[in-house]
């Protein structure tokens, strides 16, 4: 069952891990909701970062409702974090299925059945953050979302695996879900001084072409501060702040949407460079 309206879904996705899948999903999400848009956050790494990163600790770690309960047919308990961003949180506990939903006929369609029953909510968009493996719950993200973006690292094998994730994508648009697209790549925890790091960035865009975001992430230490304060990014009025703006801006415009008013006074924005 798809979402009764076209609400853009987009999940983050790579089979390997530490790419920084959960940081942008949050980031992201935090900088659309600060524009004025009303997102929802969907965490479904059994790691459960991105809920730990946005609750109280006390909440997180003991979750009695959330998106395990909505996919075992309970009730949907969404928490709101902050002002038009929204929370369907994860846990541990979503391990548990991988076995469970194994040869179920509707296994894969779960997901998609939840966000299709949260149209009243009207929501303008909707972020999934998913485990770095191709797992139940990523096929799941997969079947339910419109887009899939690949985060990945200027890092030594960096681009491993993106071509079985493609692969996977291909069997999820033939079986599942045609309409699912690449939104993008985007290079994140980017140092521009190493050598590596920029000829890894031109193997990037030389596989991916005009798919590769031009805004990149830049590595920096302000990420685990504003966890710790469970504040964004975009709140910091930093070089970092400034990159997920014009990077939100990015987004906006790939998927589309429309023109929101701010929810808050926002940063100074750069401006996004031509690609090199």
């Amino acid at each position: 069952m798809k979402p009764s309206k076209r609400t853009p879904v987009v999940i983050f996705t790579n089979q390997k891990g530490g790419v920084g899948k959960t940081t942008l999903t949050r980031e992201l999400g935090i900088a659309l909701a600060v524009r004025g848009y009303s997102v929802l956050l969907i965490d479904s790494d059994p790691q459960g970062n991105l809920s730990k990163s946005l609750l109280e600790p006390e909440r997180s770690e003991n979750l009695t409702r959330g998106l395990y309960e909505a996919l075992e047919g309970g009730s949907l308990a969404i928490e709101r974090v902050r002002p038009d961003l929204s929370l369907l949180p994860g846990d541990t506990r979503l391990t548990a299925l991988e076995k469970r939903y194994l040869g179920e006929v509707d296994a894969y369609e779960k997901l998609s059945t939840i966000i299709a029953s949260l149209s009243s909510f009207e929501y303008d968009l909707i972020l999934i953050d998913s485990p770095p493996s191709l797992s139940v719950m990523t096929l799941n993200g997969l079947a339910a979302a419109s887009h899939f973006v690949i985060p990945l690292r200027p890092a030594l094998y960096s681009l491993q695996g993106t071509n079985d994730l493609l692969s996977s994508v291909a069997k999820v648009k033939k079986s599942l879900n045609p309409e699912l697209e690449l939104l993008g790549v985007v290079l994140n925890d980017y140092l521009s001084g190493p050598i590596i790091s920029r000829q890894i960035k031109g193997e990037i865009d030389e596989g991916f072409g005009e798919k590769v975001f031009t805004t990149v992430v830049s590595r920096t230490v302000k990420v685990e501060e504003v966890i710790a304060l469970r504040r964004g990014l975009v709140e910091e009025k930093t070089k970092a702040s400034e990159e997920i703006l014009v990077l939100a801006s990015e987004f906006i415009e790939r998927l589309g949407l429309g023109v929101k008013e701010p929810t808050a006074p926002e940063p100074a924005v750069i401006t996004p460079r031509a690609r090199p």
